[in-house]
């Protein structure tokens, strides 16, 4: 995952607040989470795929298969560890104005306007013990917590991994970092 894609995408106005300052991150923050995202998946899950995909190979249904199996393998190895990632909330149950659970996924937008990620890129957050305050779609967090290893399934997607004993902060990014989904922000 690249944060800094140039993307450029209409942010909405943020309607609460997200209480403490966000983090500022540095380039280093950014590689640590990158390297987070791509420990969800196992090595090897997606070596069947060529430096060069041509527009018939994207379009070919046996290719397509292999894309969705390997978006369900999950890393077992992971089972336990404290983690932490920064993505966006696609709010799973509010209790008022917070949080308890949350799916926190890579990129903005991502499991409302467009096909959901790979169940081992969609994290089910768990803070029901300390719940968040609400954010915008497009405000990317940091979460901290422990991991489990698990699928669970939900409306809007399937998560592979659950966080709990969490911490969510803010992060704070110019709109031009903020990787989106495409067509998640209505362009065409």
């Amino acid at each position: 995952m690249k944060w800094t894609s140039g993307l450029h995408i209409w942010v909405l106005l943020f309607s609460l607040g997200a209480g403490a300052s966000p983090i500022e991150p540095t380039e280093a923050d950014f590689e640590r989470w990158a390297e987070s995202w791509d420990r969800l998946i196992p090595a090897g899950t997606y070596d069947f795929i060529p430096e060069n995909v041509s527009f018939d190979l994207m379009f070919d249904p046996t290719f397509q298969k292999k894309l969705d199996e390997a978006g369900l393998v999950l890393n077992p190895s992971l089972e336990g560890q404290q983690i932490e990632l920064a993505g966006f909330m696609v709010p799973i149950e509010t209790q008022g104005q917070t949080f308890s659970q949350f799916l926190l996924v890579p990129e903005a937008g991502q499991c409302i306007h467009v096909p959901a990620p790979p169940m081992n890129q969609t994290l089910l957050v768990d803070a029901s013990n300390n719940p968040t305050e609400l954010r915008d779609l497009y405000q990317a967090v940091v979460v901290r917590g422990r991991l489990s290893v698990g699928k669970q399934q939900f409306e809007l997607a399937d998560s592979g991994y659950t966080l709990v004993d969490v911490q969510v902060e803010s992060l704070a990014l110019d709109e031009s970092m903020i990787p989106v989904a495409p067509d998640a922000d209505g362009d065409r």
